[in-house]
């Protein structure tokens, strides 16, 4: 059992502070990552690699590696108060002079958060577990708008990371999650990071919520398509996508005006629909625009191996017979391919627009929530402005951040561009191919001068007649503010 103290949780943080395990030397050193695994045996490693007697090694072994550690090996680099407030807390349980971690912590930018050990989830107590800060985790937290907000709901909040993450921009949050467990992770996780402006509550979606509304609303929900509903951290109990689908409908009821959904999730493709009409199934009539990512797409049987593979749960089945269940209620379902990736979702009245775009291996390192809000209002400029004449009123400027990538060739003795691609190198990822007049016009693009000037300019350079001119400028700088290279 997890306790907060009524005391000030400084002197834990500042012990792990000054042994080293933070966020900043765990990105740099990756492997101070890896957790131990019997599928990979790879503990013996891992302990090799820890073995220097350092605070630093102590913290490890102990919250990364779950090793149970005896007093004498770490007496005079942990202070008998950080011990104390270990044991207090209930992350240390002691028997006799052994000491073992009843936690996992990971660091996550400044903070410090608690969850399972990594070995429940090889164990038959993996069905209720509390995962510590995963892949889709992190990459709703990269996506993440962090504009100042009123009030923000994490909805499936685990350990609570992305509602710890939204209390600094955030006048309140509110961390729901179906498994009655992870209130107590929250609550503990907000003391230990020294949040005072969260509220935990425990029920199925938006129950625990009804009646009330946010401005953001970040879901990292249990989005695996599978045949079962065992393992409560990936898996639910409805069929295929269901539950996804059911999340997105619901979603906009419980949103503001102006106000965001984002979230991970996966979708199917079955036989005799695209998965884009599936998708824009979910998203009619919801009064919101959208904005999807797909990063991946996998065959059924490739995901299903995929899944089994990494999933580890406890299980009496072989990974054969997994594969055999999976398949047959996939091919019941005329299931032929799995996809993922991320939503984006602005509750606003009017004329609602969706975009799909594939960003293959989507992996961001830092935030990107600005590159979404740039995203929406182009979009919504690009929608509103259809004809010409409004477009030529616009005032288009460069993102600060974007470059011109070229390739020569040699011709005649001199070096000649033989192809040019104009990208974003900050936040999320965004190009297109270009020619030398598309850079030179886009170099013109400042922000003080509207199109009509810059197509009326461009005009008698390239000698074509000024109202074609402005025809093409206007498609051109459409493809430009699509892909964010440019801002109105």
């Amino acid at each position: 059992m997890l306790t907060p103290l009524a005391a000030s949780p400084q002197q834990l943080r500042e012990f792990f502070t000054e042994a080293g395990f933070t966020f900043g030397r765990f990105k740099e050193d990756p492997t101070m990552r890896d957790l131990p695994s019997r599928r990979l045996g790879n503990l013996p490693a891992l302990l090799e690699r820890t073995a220097e007697p350092t605070a630093l090694n102590v913290l490890l072994r102990w919250f990364l590696l779950g090793q149970t550690q005896e007093i004498e090996s770490f007496a005079e680099l942990v202070p008998a108060s950080v011990l104390t407030e270990l044991l207090e807390t209930g992350t240390l349980v002691r028997e006799a002079n052994r000491f073992t971690p009843a936690v996992m912590l990971t660091p996550c930018e400044e903070f410090l958060f608690a969850a399972d050990p990594a070995r429940t989830l090889e164990s038959p107590e993996s069905s209720g577990m509390i995962l510590w800060p995963n892949p889709s985790t992190r990459m709703l937290q990269m996506f993440t708008i962090r504009r100042p907000t009123g009030t923000t709901l994490d909805l499936g909040a685990g350990c609570g990371i992305l509602a710890v993450l939204a209390s600094v921009h955030s006048r309140h949050v509110v961390a729901t999650d179906l498994n009655p467990r992870a209130a107590e992770f929250v609550a503990f996780n907000a003391w230990l990071n020294g949040v005072t402006n969260l509220e935990c509550l425990t029920g199925d979606t938006f129950e625990p919520v009804r009646g009330r509304t946010f401005d953001l609303i970040v879901s990292n929900p249990p989005f695996f398509v599978t045949p079962s509903a065992g393992q409560m951290y990936c898996e639910n109990s409805m069929e295929l996508d269901g539950y996804c689908r059911e999340l997105v409908r619901a979603a906009p009821g419980y949103l503001n005006e102006g106000g965001y959904l984002q979230i991970t999730f996966e979708w199917v493709q079955v036989r005799g629909q695209s998965w884009q009409d599936r998708l824009a199934e979910w998203l009619k009539d919801s009064g919101c625009d959208a904005w999807i990512l797909r990063s991946y797409a996998r065959k059924a049987a490739d995901y299903a191996a995929e899944r089994i593979g990494r999933m580890m749960p406890f299980s009496t089945l072989t990974a054969n017979q997994r594969l055999d269940e999976w398949m047959a209620y996939y091919r019941a379902r005329e299931v032929e391919e799995v996809h993922g990736g991320i939503l984006a979702m602005r509750r606003r009245s009017g004329r609602n627009w969706l975009r799909i775009e594939h960003v293959p291996g989507l992996d961001c390192t830092e935030p990107f929530g600005e590159s979404i809000e740039e995203l929406f209002a182009n979009q919504n400029r690009l929608e509103a402005d259809r004809s010409t004449s409004q477009m030529l009123a616009w005032r288009p400027r460069v993102a600060p951040d974007t470059r011109i990538d070229q390739q020569l060739h040699l011709v005649a003795g001199e070096w000649k561009p033989s192809s040019m691609q104009i990208r974003r190198v900050d936040g999320l990822p965004s190009s297109l191919a270009a020619d030398p007049q598309v850079v030179e016009f886009l170099r013109q693009c400042d922000g003080t001068r509207t199109l009509a000037d810059l197509a009326d300019n461009l005009a008698p350079v390239v000698h074509v007649n000024p109202e074609q001119v402005r025809e093409q400028c206007c498609a051109v700088m459409r493809k430009l503010v699509e892909r964010r290279l440019v801002l109105l």
